[in-house]
């Protein structure tokens, strides 16, 4: 699904400062500020805004980066990754091509990278691993690069099939879904309502 120049020049905008009011970006774009606020609240919908973060310098707080490879078997690389998913101290996690799997983390000190590394002993899917502290940030910006060309991959929001240009828009309430086909978008509107419809029975009985 593409996104229109609207949507493009508000991401733009909120890349360089996710802290500006729907009416800055619409000075600064040229649009009206309900024009903003409908495709703020659409993109968010998507999935394509996630939320709106500051960005910390962790060496101003005395943190200590690293990056640490594991390697494991192809198919125990989900099960090794569930494993630090709730870790305060991985900070991004990425599954890469080469079948290795990519931590970078965050320690306040060298005795807790120790502590995390002692720890690994305990996953007996990881083959091995490379440990490497970051000792200086010389290039670090948002992944994500809009342009003109940029699209979006969206899921059905009934049978989760990925969908690239077939998207449905469905609007039930306040929001807008997407969906693949008409099908979806039957099964999905009744299984809204039913909820729905629990949703006011429960609070009409409490």
């Amino acid at each position: 699904m593409n996104l229109d120049n609207t949507d493009v020049n508000i991401l733009k905008v909120l890349l360089e400062n996710g802290r500006l009011s729907f009416r800055q970006i619409a000075e600064r774009i040229k649009v009206s500020v309900p024009t903003v606020s409908s495709k703020v609240g659409n993109l968010e919908n998507m999935g394509v805004i996630k939320g709106y973060t500051a960005n910390i310098d962790t060496e101003k707080l005395g943190g200590i980066s690293v990056i640490i490879t594991l390697k494991t078997k192809p198919a125990d690389l989900r099960r090794v990754s569930e494993r630090f998913l709730n870790s305060e101290r991985v900070r991004q996690m990425y599954a890469m091509s080469n079948g290795k799997l990519q931590l970078v983390c965050t320690f306040s000190s060298q005795a807790m990278i120790n502590e995390f590394i002692t720890s690994l002993a305990d996953v007996p899917e990881i083959i091995e691993y490379e440990i490497a502290n970051i000792v200086s940030v010389m290039k670090e910006g948002p992944r994500a690069v809009v342009n003109g060309d940029t699209s979006v991959v969206l899921q059905c929001s009934y049978c989760k099939k990925q969908m690239h240009d077939d998207a449905v828009k469905v609007r039930l309430g306040e929001r807008d879904y997407y969906v693949c086909c008409p099908v979806c978008q039957k099964g999905f509107e009744a299984k809204y309502n039913s909820m729905k419809a629990e949703a006011e029975k429960a609070k009409a009985e409490s």
